[in-house]
């Protein structure tokens, strides 16, 4: 029962929401960093929709995450725009918006 630890306790249930949100985050803070170390430029994009709908299927949570993880690479000197009707994430070093950014 280790395997599991305490999180999945029956006495821990009432947190269930709060703990899948923690996680959903970290996975969200990894999935951003794998992109910007794979992507092609600084023209391309983090796909939220996509996240959304593979992990989470909680549009207005994952709205919550982005937003914690858009401060905190601002917070790293990174600029950032939610382009695409709130889809898409443009992390980039310049000043001026990505082509293709709207």
């Amino acid at each position: 029962m280790d395997s599991f630890g305490q999180e999945l306790s029956v006495l821990n249930k009432c947190n269930f929401n709060d703990i899948f949100r923690e996680k959903s985050l970290k996975k969200l803070r990894k999935s951003i960093y794998n992109f910007m170390l794979d992507r092609k430029g600084e023209n391309d994009f983090f796909d939220i929709d996509t996240f959304n709908r593979r992990y989470i299927n909680n549009i207005s949570m994952t709205n919550d995450i982005v937003n914690i993880v858009v401060n905190e690479l601002v917070d790293l000197g990174w600029s950032t725009h939610i382009g695409f009707g709130g889809t898409g994430l443009y992390v980039y070093s310049s000043v001026e918006l990505p082509q293709g950014a709207y």
